[in-house]
């Protein structure tokens, strides 16, 4: 689960990952997705730093970066 975050907050965490996954031409399954999600979400809040959509997107593409791109 994540913490201090908004069904809202989930909601445009996950429409940001999928939109940077698409560009990287990277397909997950649903199961994949919300677990990448909350990773994100959870590194957010473990750094200290907000949901907003800037803070998603650059976690975002760090994580693909890292994860999938190696």
């Amino acid at each position: 689960m994540t913490h201090y975050a908004t069904v809202d907050d989930i909601a445009r965490c996950k429409s940001i990952i999928e939109i940077e996954l698409k560009k990287q031409n990277i397909a997950l399954d649903s199961v994949q997705l919300e677990k990448f999600v909350v990773d994100i979400m959870n590194l957010i809040y473990a750094k200290g730093g907000s949901y907003s959509n800037e803070t998603i997107q650059q976690y975002s593409k760090t994580y693909i970066t890292r994860y999938y791109n190696e």
